[in-house]
């Protein structure tokens, strides 16, 4: 365990060593724990060109209004989109590619919980998976020329962040029905997202060893995220009651902030495929099952191809 005092006592050592004009991409960082990653990263960089991507404009406002004081020679852009469509993500993806040729740091905590079952997006895929893995491995391939530019010729390098739940949830996917198609059910889309998203950090590492892959669970943290949840109004309600008697058991979006930067600029992490828990330290739930081989480097070759092949499907149903 990385007590938080520790996090914090690095996390500002760390400001006296990282290059000025650092780029980041955040996406689903209009609040919770991408918002406060996000805003750690903007203060403690020097010079930093950070974009975030979100849905709400004026969320996005209100960050912008709170962060450029406070880091005036910093950049900082917001792209409005959707990234349950992986269109929308090529098309964030090519401005982002119009303004940098490298970047250092790509965080992904795109999500929402549900009760609901399989509801598909525009493109065919399951909205849960599309945020939980599709859009992250989307992002990842479009960008990894810059990610690998960055590595090559930065001091700080470049490293991937996809907070969802290492060690919490992986299983033996179903390569026959990758898309759940015909067996979603919510157990099932929680094993196939988070296996997948642990696979590829362990396979992307590997074929990219200069690149820091980190797939992290965040654990309990006091966002809004169940009274933004695709709920019946009964469990919002049970949430909010619940909720208090919960909190010693849950961390402040400032701390999960603050661990989360620490993840993504702390040496530990330059380079490798790297499985977290909640204290920033290695998962030995995840080792468990990397070593059952549910989600080690074998498994993430062959999550990658699968990705390819639907991602290639969507492009021919796109230009038809």
């Amino acid at each position: 365990m990385v007590a938080i005092d520790a996090i914090k006592s690095a996390n500002a050592a760390i400001k006296a060593k990282l290059p000025p004009g650092l780029v980041a991409l955040f996406v689903g960082a209009t609040s919770g724990i991408g918002e406060h990653t996000l805003r750690n990263f903007y203060q403690t960089a020097p010079s930093p060109r950070v974009y975030f991507v979100g849905r709400s404009q004026a969320s996005a406002d209100r960050i912008i209004a709170d962060l450029k004081p406070l880091n005036p020679d910093g950049y900082l852009e917001f792209i409005q989109a959707d990234a349950s469509l992986i269109k929308n993500v090529d098309d964030v993806s090519q401005k982002f590619l119009e303004k940098e040729k490298q970047l250092n740091v790509l965080v992904m905590s795109q999500g929402f919980l549900t009760t609901e079952g399989r509801v598909e997006t525009a493109e065919g895929l399951d909205t849960k998976l599309a945020l939980n893995y599709f859009s992250r491995a989307r992002f990842i391939q479009n960008l990894l020329p810059s990610l690998s530019a960055a590595a090559n010729s930065s001091p700080f390098g470049a490293r991937v962040l996809s907070v969802l739940s290492a060690g919490n949830g992986e299983g033996q996917l179903n390569f026959d029905d990758f898309e759940l198609k015909n067996t979603f059910s919510l157990r099932n889309a929680g094993l196939m997202a988070t296996t997948s998203n642990s696979a590829l950090a362990k396979y992307l590492a590997k074929e990219h060893a200069n690149i820091g892959f980190i797939h992290a669970f965040p654990g309990g943290v006091e966002t809004n995220i169940l009274q933004a949840a695709h709920f019946p109004s009964v469990f919002k309600l049970a949430a909010r009651v619940l909720t208090p008697l919960a909190r010693p058991w849950m961390i402040s979006q400032e701390e999960s902030g603050q661990r989360h930067f620490y993840l993504t600029t702390n040496e530990k992490f330059r380079t490798g495929g790297w499985l977290t828990d909640s204290m920033n330290e290695e998962s030995a739930s995840a080792q468990k099952y990397v070593d059952k081989g549910w989600c080690n480097e074998e498994v993430g070759e062959k999550v990658w191809k699968r990705t390819m092949e639907v991602f290639e499907r969507l492009e021919m149903e796109r230009a038809a």
